[in-house]
C-alpha cells in the first residue's frame, strides 16, 4: 500500500477569491462539466477539504462513473478490470483503506485525498490524473522514459484536466507527449 494514506495532508486549501466562491477553478475559459445528477455538491466538498480542484473532481467523478450510472455507483456494474463505485476503486485498494467503493461520501473523499498525494508527489494536475488513471509507478517509469504514456491516460488528463469533451480529446491525444 502506498504512503498517501497518511493523514497529513494539507496542499493548498482553497482559497476565497469572491464571496461565495472558495472552489479551485482549473484554467479559464468554458470547459465540459457533467450534468449534476445530485453528486456535485457532495464532491466539491471533499475536493475543497483536500485543495483539488471542483471542477476536475466532478469531471474525475463523472468519467469514472460512467456520468453517474448508477449501476457503476452501487457496484452492479464493474470495470473491465474490476473496479466499482463512484470513483473507481479496484477490490485490493478499497479494501487497504477499509473503504467500501459503493458509499459515495466515503469514496470521493477517499479518492480527493488521494488525489491531493498525486498532486503533491508529481507537482501537477495532469500528472495527478495521469497516476490516478495509470498508476504511479507507471507514471514514473514514463517521467523516466521508460514507458510509453498510453492513449487511454492522454485522453484522461485532457478530459479532466483541460475539460474537453472526448470528442475533443480524441482529436488533441496523439499530439500530447
Amino acid at each position: 500500500m502506498s504512503s498517501w494514506n497518511r493523514t497529513d495532508i494539507n496542499i493548498g486549501k482553497a482559497q476565497k477569491d469572491a464571496p461565495g466562491q472558495d472552489l479551485p477553478i482549473l484554467g479559464s475559459g468554458p470547459k465540459w462539466a457533467p450534468e449534476d445528477k445530485g453528486y456535485h455538491a457532495m464532491i466539491a466538498k471533499a475536493a475543497q477539504k483536500y485543495g483539488v480542484p471542483v471542477d476536475l473532481a466532478i469531471r474525475q467523478a463523472a468519467q469514472e462513473s460512467a456520468h453517474f450510472d448508477p449501476k457503476v455507483i452501487s457496484g452492479q456494474r464493474k470495470s473491465a478490470a474490476g473496479a466499482t463505485g463512484l470513483f473507481q476503486f479496484m477490490p485490493a485498494t478499497a479494501a487497504g483503506f477499509k473503504l467500501n467503493p459503493t458509499d459515495p461520501v466515503a469514496s470521493a473523499d477517499t479518492a480527493m485525498r488521494y488525489m491531493a498525494y498525486l498532486y503533491k508527489r508529481f507537482g501537477d494536475w495532469k500528472k495527478a490524473v495521469w497516476a490516478y488513471n495509470w498508476g504511479e509507478g507507471n507514471l514514473a517509469k514514463y517521467l523516466r522514459g521508460e514507458k510509453s504514456l498510453p492513449k487511454e491516460t492522454r485522453l484522461y488528463g485532457l478530459i479532466l484536466v483541460d475539460g474537453m469533451t472526448p470528442t475533443q480529446a480524441k482529436a488533441t491525444a496523439p499530439s500530447v507527449k
